[in-house]
């Protein structure tokens, strides 16, 4: 009768062991206060960078009419073309405030228009908060983002925005 009894409820013990375990718990992701951006003077050498290897001339202090009286100083002229980038940096979102698009929740890019005179103006924006990344190795090794996939989107950015401009005739 022993054996029977220990037979007959071994299924049941081992169903209730394994339900209590349940699923292993996934591991903590970073908190927005661990983020970290990249910073604007590391954004300009990417965009140099990648605007180099596209051998893309560059011209700076190129200033634009945004409109509501606001003029853009902006980082990156293409050439002598009415296209540019701009790094938004937390210092140019709160001088220009929502007269500069914020990041698409969608990840597409956004486009500034210029004004008055300026309106053929185009200029890529690319703000800061998009481009955060995980400073934890372990972290991005379970598939956070890491500094160097943050760093691929900028210039993954910058071509798709040359090719744009391309296909405008501007370059």
């Amino acid at each position: 009768m022993r054996h029977i009894f220990s037979k007959s409820l071994a299924p049941c013990i081992a169903a209730l062991v394994f339900a209590s375990c349940g699923p292993a718990p996934r591991p903590r992701g970073p908190t927005e206060d661990e983020l970290r951006i990249i910073t604007e003077t590391e954004a300009q050498e990417l965009l140099r960078e990648a605007l180099d290897s596209a051998g893309v001339p560059v011209q700076t202090e190129w200033q634009v009419d945004i409109g509501g009286g606001a003029t853009l100083e902006v980082d990156m002229r293409l050439a002598q073309s009415d296209f540019g980038i701009e790094w938004v940096s937390p210092q140019d979102r709160q001088d220009h405030g929502d007269r500069l698009p914020h990041p698409d929740p969608s990840g597409q890019l956004r486009i500034l228009p210029g004004a008055g005179t300026d309106a053929q103006a185009q200029i890529l924006v690319l703000d800061h908060r998009s481009y955060r990344y995980d400073p934890d190795r372990e972290r991005v090794q379970r598939g956070s983002t890491g500094a160097a996939e943050a760093e691929d989107r900028v210039r993954r950015d910058v071509r798709d925005y040359l090719e744009y401009v391309r296909g405008q005739g501007a370059l």
